[in-house]
């Protein structure tokens, strides 16, 4: 266990945050993964936290259950958060809900074509961009390196949770 992992752990408001999140790991991953991401205390994220769901509460009343509202209120704190660092990282987690979850990768949204949006134009500039928008979502906890890629003749291709994929 390391220093932050143990300091985590003795902190009040980390206690406070987990309770909060009812202790979904989803949502504890989430948040852990936007902590990491940023420069707020355990407390700031709480209060944003609270925010956010009580405009989840007055904005989307279909969210029936409570796991449900919690892990769209860590997501949407995350979302936003990507957009602020990469706007073609949130494009491409928007676009990814028309896609499998599964699997998604730089050739199979590279065209030659001038009909694509700017957007996605400069994302499959090349595939540093790509990869740098993925990065953006990847250390968000939103997607990782699908393993079942590898043996693609093209570029790894990346996965996103099935959760946050709906």
């Amino acid at each position: 266990m390391g220093d932050g992992q143990l300091n985590a752990m003795l902190d009040p408001d980390a206690i406070k945050l987990a309770k909060e999140l009812d202790g979904l790991p989803l949502a504890l991953a989430t948040a852990g993964a936007y902590l990491n991401q940023t420069a707020i205390s355990f407390s700031d994220y709480l209060r944003i936290y609270k925010a956010s769901w009580m405009n989840l509460l007055k904005m989307s009343p279909e969210l029936s259950s409570y796991d449900d509202r919690t892990l769209y209120s860590t997501w949407q704190l995350s979302f936003d958060h990507v957009k602020q660092r990469n706007e073609l990282s949130a494009k491409l987690l928007q676009l990814w809900a028309y896609f499998d979850n599964r699997d998604i990768w730089f050739e199979l949204l590279q065209h030659a074509g001038s009909e694509d949006p700017e957007w996605i134009r400069e994302l499959t500039k090349d595939e540093l961009s790509f990869n740098g928008a993925v990065r953006v979502l990847s250390d968000h906890g939103l997607v990782e390196v699908d393993v079942s890629s590898q043996e693609r003749i093209e570029s790894r291709g990346y996965s996103i949770h099935g959760c946050v994929h709906s």
